[in-house]
């Protein structure tokens, strides 16, 4: 029975349930006039692009387009995205003081003056470029502590690598670090002496001034040679003449004092001593997309420069107020172009070149310092910043093409020509000696390095062979660059000469 009455009831409630369904009144569902879209976060649906109120049919408008409103909302988020692809990469522009004006001209090219022109490069790439020279590395210093907020200040400093290590400990609380490399002196600087060769033992007197490349250059050679920086005192030069006392001095090409004879120059060395771009740690870590684009930029100023030096030359003139181009022509032959691939060998991201920016400033503070111009101990590892070369090997990986080995012609008669530099073991240590030998072969890159282990009187092919081996593999250097002696030379367990032409 109770089953009965507890289906009647579920009866009634499905019948009363299918009743009120269809009796329940019905609104007519009207389709939208045009297709929905989306509308982008952050856009206000009641504003056009433009700003102007929506028509409306009491205006006389008609119906508003929900076409033309998604095609508004979708051109607001393009122009916002091409407003910020067109912001400046700096609100303010890069402000960067070089060491002279001969180092400015590729910037000079590309940036279409000292300040950007209509052709400015730099500008085209969304940074404002604003460049300077000076003539001492005191007004560099100062203008870095300045920074480039100060009209007077830089936020880039371009300057050859031994006179910012000599600057270092002046400069440390700005934690400044090197993040390109602009080029190279090429026969500017010029070690010259009285006698025929550099002396290899005992005190030497040199005509040099502390932070000068050209002494950096005296300071390299000696040392190679035998004479370490404490034996050497330097004595400031004075103008055509060397101090009494004084047979080997470092300067200019064209300032050697009377009556000395040059030994060797820079162009010698051609990737010895390089011109670097210098900035904060803070402010490379800060603003990493304009220095990218400042030293892309320069790169492809360094390739106009190298279409057109007479160019170049008149801009350098022009930017420094003189009417003779041709001082700046002298000067730009003077400076060798680091390109990419230069770079990126420097940074020690490519290559076995025992010449990297690393090994070159603690060898600079070493020299200054065994001189007396430096105090403290080197930073260890030298404030070398690598983020702008690896971002731009990222960007253009087609730039990283092995550099070409520089073609080494002799004249004839060379073996017997007075060697540039010679170095002597007194007792042999292959690592050192292996070592030495890679590092002059790749500073004097334009020579033959010959290397001999002696035994007595005599030369020990076995393992003259074997050192010459050595340094070819640990280096990577060409076969024809370095090669082993036949004829003993002097005293000592092991000799390398540096060969030039006779």
């Amino acid at each position: 029975m109770r089953s009965k009455i507890v289906l009647g009831l579920l009866i009634s409630l499905f019948l009363a349930f299918g009743a009120l369904l269809l009796l329940r009144p019905r609104t007519q569902h009207m389709a939208p006039s045009g297709p929905l879209v989306a509308k982008p976060i952050g856009v206000d649906p009641a504003a056009s692009t433009t700003g102007a109120p929506s028509a409306t049919p009491e205006d006389g408008g008609g119906a508003p387009d929900a076409g033309g409103g998604a095609r508004e909302a979708t051109d607001g988020g393009t122009d916002a995205g091409n407003a910020e692809s067109r912001k400046p990469l700096m609100d303010r522009p890069l402000r960067v003081a070089s060491l002279g004006w001969h180092l400015l001209a590729p910037a000079l090219l590309e940036n279409d003056g000292l300040t950007a022109g209509e052709k400015s490069g730099f500008a085209a790439a969304r940074l404002p470029v604003q460049l300077a020279a000076v003539s001492d590395m005191v007004s560099i210093e100062k203008a870095l502590a300045r920074g480039g907020a100060d009209e007077a200040g830089a936020d880039v400093v371009l300057v050859p690598l031994p006179s910012l290590v000599a600057s270092y400990e002046r400069l440390r609380a700005l934690s400044p670090e090197v993040f390109f490399v602009v080029g190279f002196s090429r026969g500017r600087e010029v070690v010259a002496s009285r006698k025929d060769a550099l002396p290899d033992k005992g005190e030497v007197k040199l005509a040099g001034t502390a932070g000068d490349p050209a002494t950096f250059l005296a300071l390299f050679a000696l040392e190679a040679s035998g004479v370490q920086p404490g034996e050497v005192r330097l004595v400031t030069p004075s103008a055509g003449e060397a101090p009494d006392g004084v047979s080997l001095a470092a300067a200019a090409r064209g300032a050697l004092p009377s009556g000395f004879r040059p030994l060797l120059s820079s162009a010698d060395t051609p990737r010895l001593i390089p011109h670097v771009a210098v900035a904060p740690r803070g402010f490379i870590e800060g603003h990493p997309e304009a220095l990218v684009a400042l030293a892309h930029g320069w790169l492809t100023g360094m390739n106009k420069l190298a279409a057109d030096p007479p160019t170049g030359a008149r801009r350098v003139a022009s930017a420094a107020g003189s009417s003779d181009p041709l001082a700046f022509v002298e000067h730009l032959g003077e400076l060798g172009a680091a390109t990419f691939t230069d770079n990126a060998e420097m940074a020690g991201l490519s290559g076995r070149n025992p010449l990297t920016l690393e090994t070159l400033f603690q060898r600079s503070w070493a020299l200054w310092r065994g001189v007396g111009a430096l105090t403290t101990p080197a930073q260890v590892p030298a404030p070398v910043n690598n983020r702008v070369v690896a971002a731009l090997a990222l960007a253009e990986p087609g730039s990283r093409s092995a550099a070409a080995e520089p073609v080494v012609r002799l004249p004839e008669g060379w073996e017997k020509a007075r060697p540039l530099l010679v170095h002597r073991q007194e007792k042999l240590d292959e690592d050192a000696l292996i070592t030495t030998a890679g590092t002059l072969a790749s500073a004097f890159d334009r020579t033959v390095v010959r290397v001999g282990v002696l035994r007595g009187p005599a030369v020990d092919a076995a393992r003259t062979k074997h050192v010459v081996e050595a340094t070819i593999g640990r280096f990577g250097l060409p076969a024809s660059r370095v090669v082993a002696a036949t004829k003993a030379s002097g005293k000592g367990a092991a000799v390398i000469e540096v060969l030039g032409g006779p």
